[in-house]
């Protein structure tokens, strides 16, 4: 026999026999290769919002600031007007008490162009005289304070017959039914005969006292 067949040399693909189990190749043991990479991907870009979302979004916000503008205007000519008048009602009365001295009668004035159901200041507002004045006529109105120093516009306490009588010398007090007619704003006061007008820079309630009576 031939010495060379008895022993042949192990080929380069295999693998000693291991006990007990299935001949392994070392095409079998090799690791397997890593799955091949992914490129990434970069995020996608939001488009720009279209123009008419932000002319939309602008206005919006104008339209509120406006609302809020308005409401809190609103809120604080109502508070004023509310100290003034307070408890009082266009068309409603409420019993006042103002206070005067008997010199008032020609002491006291305004001017405006503006009437109220008749009613009107004693001086327009380029200060000419507007009908023959408070101590002869029922529709002048004259500015007066209240005992609760609240300023209004009135007409008809002089000519009321409860003042047609001999009057105090000193201050005294008038108890009247005060019938509110409107709100005047742009008005001017004069406190004495030689006095400038002065303009105001509050709302005034304009009404008609009647049945004016001097308190004992």
């Amino acid at each position: 026999m031939d010495p060379s067949t008895d022993e042949q040399a192990p080929t380069p693909d295999r693998v000693p026999d291991q006990p007990g189990g299935p001949v392994a190749t070392a095409q079998d043991t090799a690791s397997p290769s890593a799955p091949p990479e992914t490129p990434a991907v970069p995020p996608a870009e939001l488009p720009p919002p279209p123009q008419s979302l932000l002319l939309y979004t602008v206005l919006a916000f104008f339209c509120i600031g406006l609302f809020l503008y308005l409401a809190f205007s609103w809120t604080g000519y109502r508070s004023r007007y509310a100290q003034q008048v307070e408890g009082w009602q266009l068309g409603g009365s409420k019993m006042i008490e103002v206070t005067v001295i008997r010199e008032d009668k020609n002491n006291l004035a305004c001017a405006s162009d503006k009437s109220f159901e008749g009613i009107h200041c004693a001086f327009r507002a380029n200060h000419e005289p507007w009908g023959p004045g408070p101590e002869y006529d029922i529709h002048a109105l004259q500015p007066y304070n209240t005992v609760r120093s609240e300023l209004l516009l009135a007409s008809g306490l002089w000519v009321s017959p409860a003042l047609q009588r001999e009057l105090p010398e000193s201050r005294f007090t008038v108890a009247c039914n005060y019938h509110v007619q409107g709100v005047l704003r742009s008005v001017s006061l004069r406190w004495s005969p030689t006095g400038n007008f002065t303009p105001v820079d509050q709302s005034l309630p304009v009404g008609a006292l009647t049945d004016c009576v001097i308190p004992q």
